[in-house]
């Protein structure tokens, strides 16, 4: 059994040096194969970024992340991250898609699901706030001709647009790792909720009335059954876990009855014969972390087991997912589709099922192998965007 060595880290707040600091240490003793980052990651590449952050003037620091960016530093462990509720809009916003923000730093954009090494990751940047759900966010330019901060903490919302194509992903089909940066809202009654109390004793009415946290990521998890999902927001390590079998009438107890419900049941228990899929996961590994600050319990590092026969494996780079890519085909095709209806009202099945017909599907893998850096990639945040939505036919 071949298993990867992540190391994973909560809210980056721009300490990206004393975060590799960290991890260097413990890779020079028992190698880490990967670093993520579950988001405030502060991108900001000039003093101009800061006009697109949302951050309160008196934290305000350029942080360390633009001497990786102009290549001064470089990154010592591969890295991926997402975005959270305080980035470098102005930024980010040019990679919808991801791309490389600096050698071997990889942002994985709005949402995605890539391959590391053999290992299945998908990932949702941002944070659940149900009145911009299906709205569309204000455009670069026009941010860029006016004032960043109109609307700023809007643009960290989550959309519809990008949840879609996570929706679309067949039910329980084999991800590893799942990434956001507010937890799921159901999580939480699977761990030691006294604990947490005691750390966060101003979390218990949103406990209480089942609010903290995000149920359209609950709903996502019920859906995609990973073996783990890794969130950071709120400031505080959290382990769960969730048994998608002995736990659902659990779930169904503590859900809200105010909470969205999309109406995913799930296919869990279904016997699968098909001998070239992924085996379903029942159980779900949940961990929360704080952010890099002194005396906290920001970093851990969890294991793994790898697909060693996947491309990405055999030959050492990432690759995009061919089912995450052929829905965001489908839908850059149906883009009038997009917010005609809520999340609720779709046929997941039926979507699936009008792709597999439209889109045509290809085996060939090696279409989906994610470029390797190359000098100054980084500084060419249009023409990645560009280049992804070439490849793929994207509108």
């Amino acid at each position: 059994m071949t298993k990867l060595r992540i190391a994973v880290e909560g809210c980056c707040h721009g300490q990206l040096s004393n975060i590799y600091k960290t991890v260097s240490r413990i890779h020079s003793s028992n190698p880490i194969d990967l670093l993520i980052i579950l988001g405030d990651f502060q991108s900001l590449r000039s003093v101009e970024d800061m006009e697109s952050i949302s951050i309160p003037p008196k934290f305000q620091r350029m942080g360390d992340f633009h001497r990786y960016y102009d290549g001064e530093l470089v990154a010592p462990i591969p890295t991926i991250f997402i975005g959270g509720n305080h980035e470098s809009m102005r930024h980010l916003m040019c990679l919808p898609y991801g791309g490389y923000v600096a050698e071997n730093i990889y942002y994985l954009g709005y949402s995605n699901v890539i391959w590391f090494k053999g290992v299945r990751i998908g990932s949702l940047s941002g944070i659940w706030k149900e009145w911009d759900l299906d709205k569309a966010r204000y455009e670069w330019d026009l941010l860029e001709a006016q004032h960043w901060q109109r609307g700023i903490k809007s643009l960290y919302h989550v959309r519809q647009k990008e949840l879609l194509p996570l929706f679309m992903l067949e039910e329980n089909k084999g991800m590893d790792i799942m990434l956001s940066h507010d937890w799921p809202n159901e999580v939480v009654y699977h761990g030691d909720i006294d604990g947490l109390l005691k750390a966060k004793p101003f979390f218990k009415k949103d406990i209480d009335n089942k609010e903290l946290g995000s149920p359209i990521n609950s709903e996502l998890l019920d859906r995609l059954q990973p073996k783990w999902w890794l969130s950071a927001h709120l400031h505080v390590k959290y382990r769960a876990e969730i048994n998608h079998g002995k736990d659902k009438e659990d779930k169904i107890e503590t859900k809200d009855t105010n909470e969205i419900d999309l109406g995913l049941d799930s296919d869990s228990d279904i016997e699968n014969d098909e001998p070239n899929k992924r085996e379903s996961n029942k159980t779900t590994s949940f961990l929360a972390l704080d952010k890099c600050m002194p005396r906290r319990q920001w970093l851990e590092v969890i294991e793994i087991e790898t697909d060693i026969t996947h491309p990405s494996y055999i030959n050492d780079t990432m690759y995009l997912d061919p089912e995450f890519i052929d829905n965001l085909r489908y839908l850059s095709r149906h883009k009038d589709m997009i917010y005609s209806k809520k999340l609720q009202d779709y046929n997941w099945g039926q979507l699936q099922k009008d792709k597999l017909q439209e889109v045509p599907h290809t085996d060939d893998l090696e279409i989906y192998r994610i470029p390797e850096y190359t000098e100054n990639t980084q500084k060419e945040e249009t023409e990645q965007t560009e280049h992804f939505c070439k490849m793929f036919e994207l509108t």
